[in-house]
This record gives structure tokens, sequence and C-alpha cells, in this order.
């Protein structure tokens, strides 16, 4: 059960939601138990998923004021501005399935990321979709979302699995009949740019790489490929190779006996405590711990 939404003071939701290696969340929230009595404004970078089980919603969305009913719900997409409340006196409950876009794209920078998933969340026109059992394949989302809540808590052999598969089903219906009729006005024409930074980062990600010769390799000045890269990947540079050597320092701490030093300059952190600094800050867990959890069993 979720009740309080911790954020900044941008409205931002600060709470991690899943893990590192599971960025999903599937939670119930009854609304009268919030301390304000509903679910104040709040935004955040993840996806998210609601389905009425008790009582009648008003779901307030950048503006907009939808009212919803037990078996109804909504899809929200990333950075919306969002609000729920009781209808009409109703105690009303709802179960959430919220996730980082990251854990239905494969990778950043990937085909799938590219071609399927970053032009809807970037699209401005994007902001939510009702889903009623009106229509066949709403019908068919939310009963998978249904279905992700219940193999969340369950957590049976397989259910991250089950989960993903679940989840990459209702992108997919989305995708087909409902994104299809908004025009994309965040078309991106610099995605050749984008894998050129990528790969160059790939193939120098052990090295100190340098912003200077990170923009001459795809021909942009420092400022544009800041910018460019920032606004396609909704992350920095810098973030993009934190986040780069992490995957590569967690894949060498599960594969092989070398130590945390060697690991750390292996995948170009400047020292082993940065390393263990930054591992620990995505994880939660210092590298030597996560390498026992991965290797104990």
């Amino acid at each position: 059960m979720k009740d309080n939404i911790v954020t900044n003071k941008n409205k931002k939701e600060v709470t991690q939601q899943g893990s590192f290696e599971f960025p999903i969340t599937v939670y119930k929230t009854k609304i009268s138990e919030n301390i304000l009595g509903y679910i104040d404004w709040h935004w955040h970078e993840e996806l998210q998923f609601c389905i009425v089980t008790k009582g009648n919603i008003n779901f307030n969305v950048d503006g907009d004021s939808i009212i919803l009913f037990e078996g109804e719900g909504i899809f929200i997409n990333a950075k919306q501005l969002h609000q729920a409340k009781n209808y009409k006196g109703s105690d009303c409950s709802y179960i959430s399935v919220v996730f980082n876009s990251d854990f239905i794209s494969s990778f950043a920078g990937s085909l799938i990321n590219i071609k399927y998933i970053q032009p809807y969340i970037d699209n401005s026109r994007i902001n939510y979709c009702i889903l009623k059992n009106d229509i066949d394949w709403k019908s068919v989302i939310l009963n998978n979302i249904f279905k992700i809540y219940e193999e969340y808590n369950k957590k049976e052999m397989g259910f991250e699995l089950h989960i993903f598969i679940l989840l990459i089903e209702v992108w997919n219906i989305l995708i087909k009949s409902y994104f299809v009729s908004f025009p994309n006005d965040n078309a991106r024409n610099n995605s050749l740019h984008i894998r050129n930074i990528i790969g160059y980062i790939c193939d120098h990600y052990m090295e100190k790489i340098e912003l200077n010769d990170l923009a001459k390799e795809v021909n942009l000045s420092k400022s544009t490929c800041c910018r460019e890269f920032k606004k396609y990947m909704n992350c920095t540079i810098f973030e993009y190779i934190i986040n780069y050597r992490l995957v590569a320092s967690s894949n060498l701490l599960i594969s092989t006996n070398d130590s945390i030093s060697d690991i750390a300059y292996q995948c170009g952190f400047g020292s082993t405590s940065y390393f263990i600094e930054k591992f620990k800050m995505k994880t939660g867990v210092s590298p030597s711990i996560y390498r026992r959890q991965k290797t104990s069993f």
C-alpha cells in the first residue's frame, strides 16, 4: 500500500521506482489514507498506469479533469503533472504500475528506444489515455495491468519476465491503437548524431572522455552536442557515460574475479572511491555486496 507521495520543490516525485535492475513499482493506493486526504499534484519521469478498484476517482492531468469509475483506468505519460481525489465523497482505491521507460526500451540508443519508445514519450500531445472496457484494445490493456499487479504480488518463479512481456504487449497496443493518431511534434532529425555519440562512448568508456574530442568526432559544437543529446536521451552526456560505465562494471563484478579497484579503472573511473560512491548511489549497495548478492547462488 502506498499513500503519501514525496516530492521536491518542483513537485517532482523523488521516490525511486523499483531498482536499477528492475525499474518498476506496482502498488495499491487508498486515497483517504493520504495525509492530505488526496494525492497531491506531482510528476515523475516514469510512465504510469492506474486502475480504479473501489469508488470513483477524479484524476487531474495537466489541467484536464477525468472521472473514472471502478474497473476503469488511465495511462499517464512521462513528466505529466497529475493529481487524484475521491469523487463526490466516495472512499476510493486504485492500483498503479509505474515504470521507467528503460524497462521496455532494451537500452538507451537502441532501435526499440529510438523508434518505438522515445518519440511517444517526447510527444507533447500525448498526455494520457483513458482506459475503459467499451473498446477491445482498451480491455486488453486493463486486463494486462491487472495481471501485472497479481504477478508482482505473488512473485512466483519468472514473474519479472511475465511482467515484462505483459508491458511490451500493452505498449505495442498503445502504439498501434492510440499513439498513431497523434502527429509526432518532436520528430528527431539528429538520430544519426546521437547514435554516433553513443558509439563513441561505447568505444572509449574505458578512457577519460573529453567533450571536445567527442564533439569533434560527431562534427558538432560542444554546446550543440550537449543540448541535442540531453533533448533526445533525457540525460546529459556525462550521466550517460557514468551509467554506461556502471553497467559495464556490474557485468565484470559478476563474470570475473578482478578486484574492485581493477574493475573501477577498467571501466574508466578515475578512482576506486569515486566508483564505489557512484555504484552505491545507483544500486543502493556497494560493488562488493552487489557481487556477493549476484554470485551467492
